[in-house]
């Protein structure tokens, strides 16, 4: 009785062994395929701020903004996608040592690298996933192309008109209408061979800020082509040789903004900013904001002898928020220990409060804003970075919170606040102020002129 009990214990935990081993292995599988996510669907509680920010207005990549079968699409997406085919047609016009069955065969034996890059799953068959991919990789290529060489200019492209190009650069930043990029360097680099590509504007000068400036097309790389596309979000005029190459778009915008990693060792966890006075309140007590001439936009300076903060400029347009909340998501789902934007932001969710406080930074040409009013851009900033989470702050910035905190709780800078509201805070107040001070300065003269006539 007891030798078949031990020997049903031992069957039961043998079959439990080899269930729960099946799932452990499942588990394996699973975590490598974490390592190549970088396509991510934003989190419901960054989206309620702004909801359309991360949604594409004119063209749909890849497949969380895209319905597999065309029976879902609406008329517009409709026309986009036959846009897209007639992209995918000149392409291969392009290249006659290249076939169309050569490009699925290399993304046939690419397919479940591409699928693991995106962080929900996609609900395509094969043959529609690659379909998919294949198009709208052809159409970007065709698309950077056209505009990299002034094709775009002189053949009545569909998409050179202004307002629709840049609604196109718009939708392909943001984090979930993404391919991955070494997708499009392939399939560039397998069709660069025989490929024929015209520069019209190969000998006429002033055209390099509309056209690239490589008119050899074999010394040509795919990223370089992206970075001639997105040249004006490439604020510090990085080189592409001195980056690698990105995981997609709005991984580039991010690479354009910081130009080197935080060092993992000046990271601080745990660190909680309860309090940080705003630009208006540290100017009260005698901060003096001051526009820096570096392009980086995280290059602060605070110098605490003089009580001088310097701070690069930031031109905020109609687009500048769905542009810094791709990016924060990214770096929110993807970059935890490099908060480079994540910290920035903050910073600024601390500093600008009020319309005083954008005010303050325009004046000081810090901010240059191309919106409507200063409130606009307050309202951003105040909803900006809500419901975001900072786990790790780097060492620097917990320094400059310290030291603006201490600034601001300086008894004298205190007083000097507490004196400026009580009597310069409004053009009424300067006035009777100053109207008192001259009386009080004009009746103590008389009283020292009687002093003296009487002696």
């Amino acid at each position: 009785m007891e030798e078949q009990s031990k020997s049903n214990s031992q069957n039961q935990a043998k079959y439990l062994e080899t269930e729960l081993t099946k799932k452990l292995q499942q588990v394996v599988v699973e975590l490598s395929d974490i390592n190549e996510q970088c396509i991510y669907k934003v989190p419901e509680k960054f989206r309620q701020g702004n909801p359309k920010a991360y949604i594409p207005q004119v063209v749909s990549i890849g497949p969380f903004h895209r319905q597999c079968e065309s029976n879902g699409e609406n008329n517009n997406s409709k026309k986009m996608e036959e846009l897209k085919l007639e992209y995918l047609q000149r392409f291969l016009d392009r290249n006659k040592q290249i076939t169309m069955k050569d490009l699925f065969q290399e993304l046939i034996e690419k397919e479940k690298r591409i699928r693991s890059c995106y962080a929900e799953p996609v609900n395509c068959n094969s043959n529609d996933f690659l379909t998919m991919i294949l198009v709208d990789a052809c159409f970007i290529i065709e698309h950077f192309l056209r505009f990299y060489t002034g094709l775009a200019s002189i053949e009545r492209d569909p998409l050179s008109k202004s307002w629709l190009a840049n609604d196109v650069i718009h939708d392909l930043t943001l984090l979930e209408n993404q391919l991955p990029f070494f997708v499009l360097e392939d399939i560039f680099n397998s069709a660069k061979t025989g490929m024929e590509v015209e520069f019209p504007f190969k000998n006429v000068k002033y055209m390099d800020e509309f056209t690239g400036p490589v008119t050899d097309f074999d010394s040509l790389s795919f990223l370089g082509i992206t970075f001639q596309y997105f040249r004006k979000y490439n604020y510090m005029n990085i080189n592409e040789n001195a980056i690698e190459s990105p995981k997609h778009f709005t991984d580039l915008l991010r690479t354009f903004m910081q130009p080197s990693k935080i060092c993992h060792e000046n990271l601080k966890g745990g660190y909680m900013v309860k309090h940080l006075p705003s630009a208006s309140q540290l100017s009260e007590v005698g901060l003096i904001f001051k526009a820096s001439s570096n392009k980086c936009l995280f290059d602060f300076k605070y110098h605490r002898l003089r009580g001088v903060m310097e701070m690069p400029c930031l031109t905020i347009d109609d687009r500048t928020e769905i542009r810094l909340r791709n990016i924060l998501a990214l770096e929110q789902c993807h970059y935890v220990l490099s908060p480079n934007i994540t910290q920035y932001l903050f910073f600024l969710y601390f500093l600008i409060k009020t319309e005083k406080d954008v005010n303050i930074l325009i004046d000081k040409k810090i901010i240059v804003n191309w919106m409507s009013d200063a409130g606009a851009v307050a309202k951003m900033f105040n909803y900006l970075c809500s419901n975001v989470i900072v786990s790790y702050i780097s060492e620097e910035y917990c320094l400059l919170y310290d030291d603006l905190i201490k600034f601001h709780e300086n008894p004298r800078n205190k007083y000097k606040a507490i004196f400026y509201h009580e009597y310069f805070n409004t053009p009424w107040k300067k006035a009777s102020t100053t109207a008192a001070v001259l009386l009080l300065l004009l009746t103590l003269i008389q009283a020292i002129c009687s002093v003296i006539s009487v002696f």
